[in-house]
């Protein structure tokens, strides 16, 4: 490692000046003097009653149809094993896709596809071909705001595509949207479980994203019969979760700071990824491609004809560590991409940060 400070670009997660100190630790308070026995117990294997009905409020359903887990990975991950597991499966990601997910959904059986994303989302003709051929999938993942690694955003008329494939074919569509609160330019498209109903869409959130990461909470809004088979998943694999973090963000949502919160991170992003385009177009011009995000945490950068793994690599040793693209697919693809994250790196340090990284490219 280099003897200079360290500048990253990895880690998907705000940096500690935006975490909301105050705001959690008096919600934390409020928490173990209204309700201790809810918030100390093991409680219900769906998550604590009231953030679900905060929840269901907020993005839709019922708080009988919501399930919270520690991290809305843990929900995918419970996703997976019910679906998958034992049985086997196709499940459909974009290309480039959250690294985390073809591990989990690989892990528990399911064999993983790609369709390409583009500047407005995920290929959905590619989809419709998979439905057409006979190959239709179990399910569909999709990051469709903001995506992580590639910032880009599904269209409405996408959206509205895959939800009617997803009625006609009979396949599910897991909506992962940690993001979608943290727009910064653009306008507001609606979620496609909004559009479909909550039939075949299952949707997906994370106060780890919106939040603080350290509080462990995800959400996931469920058809029935779905949220009662991972409901007894859950009871079976930790009991219950977190309710002291539960009740702690329910107290914090209740109390008003969740909409402040997230307009401070809001003003802090679009400044942080201002600041950092500004620095790949001053130091590596016409080497590097990138399609501007409108929101969430991460720059995909392309750089053609140059090993990023490599990059990458010498990047740590530089003190700027970013995330290999190619760790990214499933098929070894994405070796002249990385994912530059630019929620942790305050916009003061883009420009030294983007430096050293472009000192590093041959």
């Amino acid at each position: 490692m280099s003897s200079e400070r360290v500048i990253s670009f990895a880690r998907g997660v705000p940096s500690a000046d935006l975490l909301p100190v105050a705001q959690i630790a008096a919600a934390t308070a409020r928490a173990l003097a209204e309700d201790p026995a809810g918030t100390l117990a093991y409680g219900d294997g769906a998550g604590y009653g009231p953030l679900r009905e905060w929840v269901a409020a907020r993005y839709g359903g019922t708080a009988g149809n919501v399930l919270l887990t520690n991290g809305s990975l843990q929900g995918l991950a419970f996703l997976a094993e019910t679906l998958f597991a034992g049985s086997g499966g196709r499940a459909v990601v974009e290309a480039p896709t959250y690294d985390r997910a073809i591990l989990i959904l690989r892990r528990f059986g399911a064999t993983v596809e790609t369709v390409d994303l583009q500047p407005d989302g995920l290929d959905v003709d590619a989809i419709e071909a998979m439905c057409v051929a006979g190959r239709v999938p179990g399910l569909v993942y999709t990051i469709a705001t903001f995506q992580n690694p590639g910032g880009a955003t599904l269209s409405r008329a996408k959206r509205e595509r895959l939800v009617a494939l997803a009625t006609t074919y009979g396949f599910l569509v897991l909506e992962d949207d940690p993001y979608g609160e943290l727009r910064f330019s653009g306008e507001d498209l609606p979620s496609m479980y909004s559009l479909e109903g909550g039939t075949q869409v299952l949707y997906s959130t994370s106060f780890t994203k919106t939040v603080a990461p350290g509080v462990r909470s995800g959400a996931m809004i469920l058809p029935s019969a779905l949220h009662a088979r991972m409901r007894k998943l859950a009871i079976d694999t930790y009991i219950g979760p977190s309710m002291l973090a539960e009740s702690t963000v329910y107290r914090y949502c209740a109390a008003g700071e969740f909409e402040p919160g997230v307009e401070r991170m809001r003003g802090a992003l679009r400044e942080r990824c201002h600041s950092l385009t500004a620095a790949l177009d001053r130091h590596l011009a016409r080497r590097v491609r990138y399609v501007r995000p409108e929101g969430g945490y991460f720059l995909w950068i392309e750089l053609p004809g140059v090993d990023a793994d490599a990059v990458a690599d010498h990047a740590d040793t530089a003190g700027v560590p970013v995330v290999k693209g190619s760790t990214c697919y499933p098929d070894g693809r994405g070796r002249e991409a990385l994912r530059l994250a630019f929620s942790a790196c305050p916009a003061a340090d883009m420009d030294e940060g983007v430096a050293r990284l472009a000192a590093l490219v041959p």
